[in-house]
This record gives C-alpha cells, structure tokens and sequence, in this order.
C-alpha cells in the first residue's frame, strides 16, 4: 500500500469519532513522529521516565543520602 492510501485510510478512520478519542489519537501520532523521526531523544526520554519511575519507589532516607552523595559531583568527578 502507498503512503498516500494509508493516508486516506487514517484520516476516513478517524472521522466522526469522539474528541477524546482524536485526543488520544493525536497524543499516538506525536509519540510515533518523536519515535520515528528522532529517535535518540525518545530512547533519552524512555530512559528519563523509567528512571522517575525506579526513584518514585526510593524511600525518602534514601533519596537524601543519594542526593547528599551527588553533591559537587562533577567538581569532584570533571569529564576530562
């Protein structure tokens, strides 16, 4: 199938659907364009996210003592 029929098929697809629905087809057509068209900054984003994700479950004794840890970090480990 051409670009250009698949085209045709979304657009005749999305007709008549509910708002919110086009929300979360455009919220899908964003995520594919970053995906497809720059795919170093989503890979940098999934990696960003996940880690939030993995900090979110960190107790807060525990976020201190990290964030204590990276104080003056790169003063005192400078990328040479």
């Amino acid at each position: 199938m051409r670009a250009l029929n698949f085209e045709e098929l979304i657009i005749n697809g999305i007709k008549n659907l509910p708002a919110e629905t086009l929300r979360e087809i455009a919220d899908y057509i964003f995520f594919i364009r970053k995906k497809t068209l720059n795919p170093k900054a989503f890979d940098e984003e999934i990696r960003y996210e996940m880690l939030n994700d993995e900090m979110r479950t960190v107790s807060n004794y525990e976020t201190t003592h990290l964030e204590e840890e990276f104080i003056d970090y790169k003063k005192k480990y400078p990328i040479e």
